[in-house]
C-alpha cells in the first residue's frame, strides 16, 4: 500500500495481490470497502496532524466496473467547512467522497474510474495532559 500525504494530491495505491482478489480474479467487495475506509481515515488524519480520533460511522460504494488491477484512491471532503470544524477543536461529524480508480502504468497514475464511495466519520480532539 502507497500512500501520498499531500494536501494538494492525496492518494491511496493498492497492489492487487491475492489476499484481496475473489474467486473471479478481481479485487473483492469486502477488501475494496476495508480499503476505502483506510484511505478515508489515512485523509482524515493527515487533516487534523494526529490530534483527533475518528471512527468511521457509515461506509457506502457503487461499483460501476470490476476491478483486474490494483486500486487508486482518491480522496476530498464533501463540505467546504473541514478546516474549520477541525480547528474548532470540537467534536464533530464529516463526509469524505472517494473516487475509486484502476491503477495506470506508472505508480501514481491512475486509470479508469471503476467506483465512488462516501464515508462519514465521527471525529472528536485527543486531550492531552502536558
Amino acid at each position: 500500500m502507497k500512500i501520498n500525504y499531500s494536501t494538494e494530491d492525496f492518494f491511496v495505491e493498492v497492489p492487487h495481490r491475492r489476499i484481496n482478489r475473489n474467486a473471479y480474479g478481481t479485487v473483492g467487495g469486502a477488501a475494496l470497502l476495508a480499503n476505502l475506509e483506510l484511505a478515508a481515515g489515512s485523509y482524515l488524519f493527515m487533516r487534523t496532524n494526529g490530534r483527533h480520533r475518528m471512527v468511521c460511522r457509515n461506509a457506502t460504494y457503487r461499483f460501476m466496473l470490476p476491478s483486474t488491477n490494483g486500486l487508486h484512491f482518491k480522496v476530498e471532503p464533501i463540505s467546504e467547512n473541514l478546516d474549520h470544524a477541525i480547528d474548532a477543536l470540537k467534536p464533530f461529524n464529516t463526509d469524505l467522497k472517494v473516487n475509486v480508480y484502476a491503477c495506470g502504468k506508472h505508480p501514481g497514475e491512475t486509470g479508469r474510474r471503476i467506483g465512488r464511495g462516501e464515508v462519514r466519520f465521527h471525529v472528536w480532539p485527543v486531550q492531552r495532559d502536558d
